[in-house]
């Protein structure tokens, strides 16, 4: 049974204080409605991948504003947004046990002015074609711009160590590569993953990544034996399909939203064998009737490949789904699943959890209904 991630406590971060979760379970379903802080604690747990990299700080700062092309925040709001906003410390504080050790990210510092070279920001941010149109924008004097200056402490495996920040509004992820050497394995699925467009070619990239992830999919239907792209015979234009043993090359488009969300999945699970894998919103793309099916082989495919899986949700019915695949009726004695729910304390800045055995939320289901989101 894989359980990385034994432990992990937020003192800061977006808008939770003081959150501890202990007893972290294989597969730990986090249920909530709108706003609870499910979506935090993923990010969260995404800072602790590489807890000395601003990157992967920056980039996860963006996550949430991907579709932003045209007006949306800044990476320097962005960036600032990540601060709780009911303290005028700044300040982010995250922890974890990792496999017995200690594993820490914090973040301070402050807002100030400073001042920035139009011509310079330009050669540092922005590519040739948008040159013109922003040294149009930005005058030629020097401007007076919002920056963030502090430092990030961290600790991995006993080493501690702290970097110097210095983050402007300028800012940009542009050419900012995450550290390749991250040191948790942590892969996370966006609840439009499977709709990205670019997953089949991230598994036919190389031949025994591929063979990994029709393993995976054939825990799903053993009739899947192959993953294809050929050439079609009018427009010479790739097209994605589904070599099957019954239904012979089956388009990928003709399969829906349900396979393509399975091969996500089998995705991020062959992308985070022996680490972690975050799944966001389960339930986007998967009618309920098909919960038994996918959410076994879900569960199967992470026991296998060594996966410790946080899910989101604020379904009652993917609850439901995912706690029918320990089979609690028939065995007395594995539960690999844990049920995380939170609440803010009204009077004080603090987010307490409860975390439940999957078992004893499938016995009690009738008395929590609901309440099981608080």
């Amino acid at each position: 049974m894989a359980i990385h991630i034994e432990e992990l406590k937020i003192d800061h971060f977006r808008g939770i204080h003081y959150l501890t979760i202990e007893n972290l379970n294989h597969i730990n379903i986090i249920a909530g409605d709108n706003n609870s802080g499910k979506t935090s604690v993923l990010e969260a747990l995404l800072l602790l991948r590489s807890p000395n990299d601003i990157n992967n700080i920056l980039r996860l700062a963006r996550m949430r504003d991907a579709n932003a092309f045209f007006g949306g925040p800044s990476v320097y709001e962005s960036f600032i947004n990540l601060f709780p906003k009911d303290t005028p410390k700044m300040e982010i504080a995250i922890g974890a046990i990792y496999k017995r050790e200690y594993l820490t990210c914090n973040l301070f510092g402050k807002q100030i002015k400073i001042m920035l070279d139009p011509e310079e920001v330009i050669n540092r941010l922005y590519p040739a074609l948008k040159r013109n149109y922003m040294m149009h924008k930005l005058s030629s004097d020097m401007a007076e711009v919002d920056a963030f200056i502090g430092e990030l402490v961290y600790e991995i495996a006993g080493h501690r160590d702290r970097i110097e920040v210095k983050i402007d509004a300028y800012a940009s992820t542009s050419g900012r590569e995450i550290k390749r050497n991250n040191y948790v394995n942590i892969v996370y699925l966006s609840p439009t993953e499977h709709v990205s467009g670019n997953v089949f070619n991230r598994i036919l990239r190389n031949d025994s990544y591929k063979e990994i992830c029709l393993r995976i999919l054939q825990m799903f239907d053993p009739g899947i034996i192959d993953l294809l792209i050929l050439r079609n015979e009018f427009n010479d234009r790739p097209v994605e399909y589904i070599k099957h043993v019954a239904l012979g090359n089956m388009p990928l488009s003709t399969y829906g939203d349900g396979i393509k969300k399975v091969l996500s999945l089998a995705n991020g699970i062959a992308q985070a064998a022996g680490g972690v894998l975050l799944i966001d919103e389960i339930e986007t793309a998967i009618h309920s009737k098909y919960y038994d099916d996918i959410f076994r082989f879900l569960v199967k495919a992470s026991i296998q490949f060594e996966v410790q899986v946080f899910i989101t949700t604020h379904s009652i019915e993917a609850i439901d789904g995912l706690l029918c695949t320990q089979d609690y009726d028939q065995q007395n004695h594995i539960d690999d699943i844990s049920v995380l729910t939170f609440k803010k304390d009204s009077n004080e800045p603090k987010t307490y959890s409860r975390v439940l055995p999957g078992r004893h939320v499938f016995k009690n289901r009738e008395q929590f209904g609901f309440e099981v989101r608080l």
